[in-house]
């Protein structure tokens, strides 16, 4: 055996299980110090050290000594495989049952992993608050500053953010960003996607100066990189904040130079997710174009039903019933916004489930079936009154006022604006204006 190889061996196993050196000292036999030096390659370790590391790493001395893995390893490695292949396939409910069975019975080198796809899978399944907790807790069992560390932590921030816990994850990403600044850290990848991430949390409670001037320094920064990852998501999320601002031409200048940097990895969810947008984009456009969305919107849904949350797929699903509408085909309309209702799960957070509500409102309202708008509209009220406020909630409460105001009723229009207003942040009169003295003026 190697110096290096054995040492290599040791810190990967360390690192998987998110153990820190100090974790595994042993008076009289280990320090810190010297497990430094054994990783590095610069000690080679006695039998005593390698059998105590072996014992708390989960493995066997001859693996640590030669690299052989056991017969029982091989099999969990299969499995695992198996489970990653499923979750990029549609099939979460069976990867979920192997990466369970893993983490509760196989070996521990492989936990961390098993728990990770197990999170992976919760969340693709929409249960979001499980993902959350798994996320997190394998982010608290993760060194601070490294990749995978940033990593944990934009799986948190995207759950929170998907949950409306806008608060918590926005002063989690805060927290993480200042550590690596703390720690001088190079900028790598995860660090940057870390950040951008942050930016959309900012979007979505509708800060969207602070998410701006975040998003021009991180496309500095992945810019010099060289990433098509990097800098694909924080030219993303730049088309977000331009299109939320009015500013339509940087919005789609933003967006085509993000599909095209997606377009060059491996992150197809994420690029199905993009071009979601993008068919928004065209849905929101001055003019609108509901043909080219349309195309841009079925592609992704194609996509995303084979990689994506039923929330994702539920969201590109309004979409296509918007731009259905727009193209006066209401019986395909009325198939997508049924099928973006059906998908939501028990747990969905109220601004996807207002989203898909108000989207079957608007297809009943164009079809004059005024009943079943009122009744679905009032659905999504309902939904939009358990929102954290952000701007998607501004956004759906303005939608919302429209499609009243359209079908004459001044007075729930109004409500629905006011509700706008105080999503926004802005405080209401605390009794109408005309009904203030005059006396004194």
């Amino acid at each position: 055996m190697t110096n290096e190889a054995v040492g290599t061996r040791i810190r990967e196993l360390r690192q998987e299980q998110g153990l820190l050196q100090a974790e595994l000292v042993k008076p009289g036999l280990l320090s810190a110090g010297y497990l430094s030096l054994i990783e590095s390659g610069r000690r080679r370790p006695s039998p005593e050290v390698l059998r105590h590391l072996a014992e708390q790493l989960g493995t066997t001395f001859d693996h640590l000594a030669t690299g052989r893995q056991p017969d029982l390893w091989q099999e969990t490695e299969r499995r695992l495989a198996f489970a990653e292949l499923a979750l990029q396939h549609a099939t979460a409910e069976d990867a979920l049952h192997e990466f369970e069975e893993v983490s509760r019975s196989g070996p521990p080198p492989y936990h961390a992993r098993a728990e990770l796809g197990r999170a992976c899978a919760l969340e693709l399944l929409g249960r979001t608050e499980q993902a959350f907790s798994t996320y997190e807790a394998l982010w608290k069992a993760t060194e601070p500053g490294t990749a995978l560390w940033a990593e944990r932590a934009t799986d948190i921030l995207r759950c929170s953010r998907d949950l409306g816990d806008y608060g918590y994850a926005a002063d989690l990403g805060e927290r993480a960003m200042a550590t690596f600044e703390d720690l001088g850290v190079q900028w790598s990848d995860s660090a940057v996607r870390l950040g951008v991430t942050l930016a959309g949390v900012y979007i979505h409670r509708g800060d969207l100066v602070r998410a701006s001037r975040l998003l021009r320094r991180l496309i500095d920064i992945s810019d010099g990189t060289g990433s098509p990852l990097a800098r694909g998501s924080a030219y993303w999320n730049a088309a977000v904040t331009a299109h939320y601002q009015g500013r339509s031409a940087d919005a789609k200048a933003f967006a085509d130079r993000a599909l095209a940097l997606f377009g060059e990895t491996d992150h197809q969810r994420n690029l199905a997710v993009l071009r979601t947008f993008y068919g928004e984009l065209h849905l929101d456009g001055e003019p609108a174009d509901p043909g080219q969305a349309r195309e841009f919107l079925l592609d992704a849904h194609d996509r995303l039903t084979q990689l994506a949350s039923p929330a994702e797929i539920s969201e590109c699903e309004t979409y296509l019933a918007r731009a259905a509408v727009q193209l006066g085909d209401l019986d395909e309309a009325l198939r997508w916004a049924l099928a973006a209702r059906s998908r939501l799960t028990a747990d969905a957070a109220p601004v996807a489930e207002a989203e898909a509500w108000i989207a079957l409102g608007m297809v009943h309202l164009a079809a004059n079936d005024s009943a079943q708008a009122v009744a679905a509209l009032t659905d999504g009220e309902r939904a939009l009154d358990r929102a954290t406020p952000g701007h998607s909630v501004v956004t759906l409460w303005n939608r919302l006022g429209n499609l009243h105001e359209e079908r004459g009723d001044t007075m729930a229009a109004l409500r629905a604006y006011r509700q706008g207003i105080t999503a926004a942040g802005y405080r209401q009169p605390s009794r109408p204006l005309t009904h203030i003295s005059t006396q004194h003026i």
